[in-house]
This record gives C-alpha cells, sequence and structure tokens, in this order.
C-alpha cells in the first residue's frame, strides 16, 4: 500500500511538472484596457472644487437625537449566561450546560 501511494504520488509530480514546462511562463494582462477609458476620468481631478474661495462650512450633527432624555439606553447590554440542568438517566445524575443570550444591566 505504501509502495503504491509513493508511485502514484511520484507521477503526479512528474505529471505536474510535464504540463509546467509545457505551458511555460506567460506575461500576466491585467484586463486594463489602454486609450481614454472611465477610469482615466475618475482619476483626472475636477477643477471646479478647487476653484471657489468660499470657507468651508461646519454642519453640526446630533447623532444621539433618538436617546434625549433616555437614561437607560446605555445602562444595559447583551451578554451570555451560562443554565446547567440535572436529570436522572442510567442510574446515575448527568449535568447539561449550554449559554443562553440575556441582558446584562450596568
Amino acid at each position: 500500500m505504501e509502495r503504491r501511494l509513493f508511485l502514484t504520488g511520484m507521477l503526479g509530480v512528474a505529471g505536474a511538472a510535464a504540463l509546467a514546462s509545457l505551458a511555460g511562463p506567460s506575461k500576466a494582462v491585467a484586463g486594463i484596457p489602454t486609450g481614454n477609458g472611465i477610469l482615466d476620468e475618475l482619476d483626472k481631478p475636477d477643477n471646479a472644487v478647487f476653484e471657489g474661495d468660499d470657507p468651508a462650512e461646519v454642519e453640526l450633527v446630533s447623532h444621539r437625537r433618538h436617546h434625549h432624555g433616555d437614561w437607560r439606553w446605555r445602562r444595559r447590554r447583551r451578554g451570555w449566561r451560562r443554565v446547567c440542568r440535572r436529570y436522572w438517566r442510567h442510574g446515575r445524575w448527568h449535568r447539561r450546560c449550554w449559554r443562553e443570550r440575556v441582558w446584562i444591566w450596568l
């Protein structure tokens, strides 16, 4: 059996070497056509952005708008709790444990 595995492995290596020598090294092509395409237009900077002399405007955004006045939203999170139960089987006690998702109040 070991001889068979050795011979099939050697034949596999020889076959892979033969295929590699037939194929030979080839040049990789990226697949991007040369010339003016959509990619060239995307790389070009837009001059209209830099022409304006307007000062930059800052818009204040309230990310916690829906939490206003609710003190409980940050006082709890999801966590895991280990639950174990005992049962009698085949003349002795067995224990079965699992994890349950619960809310943890901080």
